[in-house]
C-alpha cells in the first residue's frame, strides 16, 4: 500500500494506493467512494478491507478521501455533495495515471454511492458501478441523522447546547452539516436514479424494503444494466445492528470481489 496526496496545490487530496498483487492475474482497476460523516467513520476499515481483497485478486485500487475529509486538506466545512463529486474525478485521473488502466470499476457506499453513480454518468471509462445502500432520498437521509442526533441528546448526561437554525451550521454526530452541504444532499431523489448510464450496477442492499425495491425500479426505468444482492444484516454503518463500529462484512466483501468482473 502506497500513501499519497494528489490534486493541486489548493486542492491536495489524500489517497492510499493498493497495487495488484505480484500473484494474480492483471484485472483492472477500482477506485473506492466513501461514504460522509459518521459513516465514513464506520467504513474506513471496511473499505480498507476491500481495497486489500481487490488487491490480491489482481485490481489497481485506490482509496481517498474527499476535500475537507478524513486526511485530505481543508476544512470540515468545506465540502458539498457537488464538490465531492470534483473530488472522486480528480481520484479516477490518478488511478488512471497510476495503474494505466483506461476503463475502471467504482465502489460506492451510501453517499459515496450517489458520488460514483454521477461520476459514472458524466465520464468515459466507467464499465461496472458497485452500489452499497445507496442513499436514495437525501432529505430522509438527513432527517434520519438528525432523529439519531436527537436522540443522542436526550440520553446525553450533561444537557445538550442549544441547536442552531437551519441557516447555520449543524453540528451532527460530530460532524459539521453547513446548509450548502445540506441542500446538496438534500436533492438527491429517487429520480436521479432513472437516468440513464452507460455502467453496469451492481446493487447490493441491505433490506427488502418498499425503499429498496423503488430504487431497483427506477434503475430499470433508466435502462441501467442491473444486478442486485440482497445482504441482508449488513448494514455496518449502524451500531443498531450489532456488528459494532469497524466490523468487517467478510461475506458481503468477498461476493463483491466476485461479481466484479
Amino acid at each position: 500500500m502506497n500513501l499519497l496526496f494528489f490534486g493541486n496545490s489548493n486542492r491536495q487530496l489524500f489517497g492510499a494506493y493498493h497495487p495488484p498483487s505480484s500473484s494474480a492475474a492483471a484485472r483492472g482497476a477500482a477506485l473506492l467512494c466513501p461514504p460522509w460523516g459518521p459513516e465514513y467513520f464506520s467504513c474506513h476499515r471496511i473499505l480498507r478491507g476491500l481495497a486489500a481483497r481487490l488487491s490480491d485478486a489482481g485490481f489497481h485500487v485506490l482509496r481517498f478521501d474527499y476535500y475537507g475529509t478524513g486526511d485530505s486538506a481543508g476544512e470540515r466545512e468545506d465540502g458539498t455533495l457537488d464538490t465531492w463529486c470534483e473530488d472522486a474525478a480528480l481520484a479516477m485521473e490518478e488511478l488512471r495515471d497510476m495503474s494505466g488502466c483506461t476503463r475502471m470499476t467504482v465502489v460506492g457506499v451510501r453517499l459515496g454511492a450517489v458520488v460514483g453513480w454521477r461520476l459514472a454518468r458524466a465520464y468515459e471509462g466507467v464499465d461496472q458501478l458497485v452500489m452499497w445502500d445507496p442513499v436514495a432520498d437525501g432529505s430522509t437521509y438527513v432527517r434520519e441523522l438528525l432523529e439519531t442526533q436527537q436522540k443522542v441528546d436526550r440520553w446525553s448526561l450533561s444537557k445538550a447546547p442549544p441547536r442552531p437554525s437551519e441557516e447555520r451550521v449543524l453540528d451532527l454526530l460530530g460532524y459539521p452539516l453547513t446548509a450548502s452541504m445540506r441542500s446538496s444532499i438534500e436533492a438527491v431523489t429517487n429520480e436521479e436514479f432513472r437516468r440513464p448510464s452507460k455502467a453496469a450496477v451492481m446493487l447490493f442492499q441491505s433490506s427488502s424494503s418498499p425503499d429498496a425495491a423503488a430504487l431497483a425500479r427506477a434503475f430499470e426505468a433508466g435502462g441501467t444494466r442491473l444486478h442486485v444482492e440482497s445482504v441482508p444484516d449488513q448494514t455496518v454503518w449502524l451500531e443498531s445492528d450489532g456488528l459494532g463500529v469497524g466490523a468487517l462484512p467478510h461475506a458481503t466483501l468477498v461476493r463483491m470481489v466476485e461479481l466484479i468482473p
